[in-house]
C-alpha cells in the first residue's frame, strides 16, 4: 500500500496539474469571447450595408418600374397603391 505523503504528493499534482489546465482554457475562453465580440460587430456592420443595399435595390427597382411603364395609367395607380401603403405605416407609427 502506497503511504500517505505519496498519495498526497499525488493529489497535490493532480491538483496543480488542474489549476494549469483550468488557467489555461479560462485564457483561451476568454479570447473566443473576444473573437466573438469581433464578429458581431462585423456581423452587425454587414447587416447595415445589407439593409442600405437593398434600400438601394427597391428604389433602383421602382424607378425602373416608373420608367419603364408605358401606362401612365397604370403607373399613377401604382404611385397611389405606394402612397396608401405608406399612409398606413404612418398611421400604424403614430398609433402606437
Amino acid at each position: 500500500m502506497a503511504s500517505f505523503e505519496s498519495l498526497y504528493n499525488k493529489i497535490e499534482y493532480n491538483v496543480k496539474a488542474a489549476l494549469l489546465k483550468l488557467s489555461d482554457l479560462q485564457k483561451y475562453n476568454e479570447s473566443l469571447k473576444r473573437e466573438n465580440e469581433a464578429l458581431k460587430a462585423k456581423e452587425k456592420e454587414m447587416q447595415g450595408q445589407i439593409d442600405e443595399l437593398t434600400e438601394r435595390l427597391k428604389l433602383i427597382v421602382v424607378t425602373k418600374t416608373v420608367f419603364n411603364k408605358k401606362d401612365k395609367q397604370e403607373t399613377k395607380k401604382q404611385i397611389n397603391d405606394w402612397v396608401r401603403e405608406i399612409d398606413k405605416c404612418i398611421s400604424l407609427l403614430t398609433n402606437k
